[in-house]
């Protein structure tokens, strides 16, 4: 069965399409079919929404378009279903890239019991190649890119509509992060609003002062009362939580 992906950065762009495609039963994948594919075929789509979340169905090939890509059949309940996680996103980031239409039937996506192999094919990997596999690739390549010692590479992990908030709460809590990234992770009211990452991020010794100090506002209040009694995190950030929770 042909397999295909359609993952979105952007609230307004998945907004869109359910408006203008999917709410009137079908998506237009922008990826080439095979010669093979005909009417009625039966195909997986998967719709990777911002933050991650994916909503994956079977549906019939409406209409193949050969060098343009595939119209296929979408279900009432996968609309339902992904109004309701649109409904659950924050604002769209400045810089998030456009969706990402692929076919997926002849790739082979990187397992997580062999990170190794991901790790060591990494290295012989263009720039460019890695820059594309930071923003678009799997938690495997996204690790990679995050261990790469080109930190441009950091920010575009960011960027990537797969990755996931225990992914950001690892990135924020490491104490190897660069402040500039500590500092984009913060800027993301859908992350920074978190009690996770917030708290990762005020306990980081690595993230800018006011970072650290707005992140308080987020934090739980037995984060609060434990950083307020000087327990794991920076002084400046200590004395701001013992602030608060006197005042």
């Amino acid at each position: 069965m042909e397999r295909y992906r359609v993952t979105y950065a952007r609230k307004a762009d998945l907004v869109r399409d359910l408006d203008a495609q999917l709410a009137r039963g079908g998506l237009f994948v922008l990826a080439p079919p095979p010669t093979e594919l005909g009417y009625a075929a039966r195909c997986a789509l998967e719709i990777v929404c911002p933050g991650g979340r994916a909503v994956s169905c079977e549906g019939a090939v409406l209409a193949a378009m050969p060098g343009q890509g595939v119209a296929i059949a979408v279900d009432p309940t996968v609309v339902s279903e992904l109004r309701a996680l649109v409904s659950a996103l924050g604002p769209d980031p400045a810089s998030a890239p456009a969706p990402l239409h692929e076919r997926v039937s002849d790739r082979k996506e990187p397992t997580r019991d062999a990170p190794a192999d991901v790790a060591q094919s990494w290295e012989t990997l263009p720039a460019a190649e890695k820059m594309r596999l930071a923003q678009h690739g799997g938690r495997d390549e996204r690790a990679a890119a995050l261990r790469d010692r080109n930190r441009a590479l950091h920010p575009m992990v960011l960027k990537n509509p797969r990755l996931t908030l225990d992914e950001v709460v690892a990135v924020a809590r490491n104490p190897q992060a660069s402040p500039d990234l500590l500092k984009l992770i913060s800027e993301r009211s859908d992350w920074s609003s978190r009690s996770t990452v917030a708290e990762a991020l005020a306990r980081n010794p690595r993230s800018p002062n006011e970072v650290g100090v707005k992140a308080l506002g987020a934090c739980s209040a037995e984060a609060l009362r434990q950083m307020a009694k000087g327990q794991g995190a920076p002084p400046h950030v200590c004395q701001a939580a013992r602030k608060r929770v006197l005042g």
